[in-house]
């Protein structure tokens, strides 16, 4: 019902403006672009994001025609539709100002996700808001083209780590199917996210690897980027995509953590769970957000002061999560 609610909504609006998170990823730009491919005959539609797109994902049809200044946007439009979004002040502290008196679509897959449009598309059970997508797409009575199907396999792919995390589910892998059949091509589009880099990227990470500290058990891994590395290798904050994953790989690891210097004294904790240890909630404390397994959160003050705060709350969660697996066990 939801669904076809949706879909009627969209139909109905003749200037949509689509929008997403800041600091975006695969997810956020391809499913963006996604709704603009699927539904752009016969409309007039823009999209949002504040902040440039990242290196790795320039490929994605559509990724030029991206606004990044709200004021460049045409306020005629009807409807907004938000995607991969846990609320409105994500896309932009401007942005819940901005729509007001318009209609809002909300499409989201983050559990900390709240009701803030008219109409409201979340499921935590998703891997993706790419993945939901695909279901609305096919309730509508238009055709997927390959340039919506290239855009939603792209927020697919990353938002599951290459279809590696524990959000991959048999609906997960039916849709990258879906999408295949469509015209999406995985090779092609795993290259792009994946394996394709430019040098400084490469210089980046052998200044950040020496960096690395575990805990004395092995649970707990981290490393570090300063705002000296970025300045040295010429690099920019998106071309640390996926360093933290070099910490998951660790065997008995069981949360990673990537501190990078935002300023003087600010610092963006990002952090990924191999399992047993919800990050989002961790994020949430420190005002953040995310998933189960990936989340992240702003904090102020001197890197040590950081670095030990949130070490110590990392050790105490796996701890706890130990003991609570101990009560519970068997015997």
């Amino acid at each position: 019902m939801i669904l076809q609610k949706i879909n009627n909504e969209i139909e109905k609006a003749p200037s949509i403006l689509v929008a997403s998170h800041r600091n975006p990823e695969g997810d956020a730009l391809g499913s963006s672009l996604a709704v603009l491919h699927h539904f752009a005959k016969g409309k007039k539609i823009q999209v949002f994001n504040r902040d440039p797109v990242p290196y790795f994902l320039e490929f994605l049809p559509g990724a030029d025609k991206i606004i990044h200044d709200l004021s460049k946007i045409d306020p005629g439009f009807t409807l907004a539709v938000v995607v991969d979004c846990a609320n409105l002040e994500r896309v932009c502290e401007e942005f819940p100002e901005f729509v007001r008196g318009k209609n809002v679509i909300n499409i989201d897959h983050h559990a900390t996700g709240g009701q803030s449009g008219e109409l409201n598309l979340i499921n935590p059970r998703a891997s993706s808001a790419a993945e939901i997508l695909f279901q609305l797409f096919s309730e509508s009575e238009r055709p997927i083209g390959r340039d919506a199907a290239t855009c939603l396999y792209a927020g697919l792919s990353n938002d599951t780590g290459s279809f590696m995390y524990k959000n991959t589910t048999r609906i997960t892998l039916e849709t990258a199917a879906s999408l295949v059949k469509l015209g999406a091509d995985p090779a092609a589009i795993a290259r792009n996210l994946y394996e394709s880099h430019p040098q400084s990227r490469i210089l980046l990470l052998a200044m950040v690897m020496p960096t690395m500290q575990f805990s004395g058990d092995g649970k707990r891994g981290d490393m570090t980027l300063t705002t000296a590395m970025f300045e040295k290798t010429g690099a920019n904050p998106a071309m640390a995509e996926g360093f933290i994953n070099f910490l998951t790989t660790v065997r008995a690891l069981e949360v990673a953590i990537l501190f990078r210097q935002l300023g003087p004294k600010k610092f963006k904790v990002s952090f990924r769970s191999t399992g047993k240890i919800d990050v989002a909630k961790l994020s949430a404390e420190f005002g953040g957000g995310g998933h189960v397994q990936a989340a992240g959160a702003t904090l102020e003050g001197e890197l040590e002061q950081v670095q030990q705060l949130i070490r110590k709350q990392v050790d105490d969660l796996i701890a706890g999560a130990e003991n609570a697996g101990a009560r519970t066990g068997p015997g």
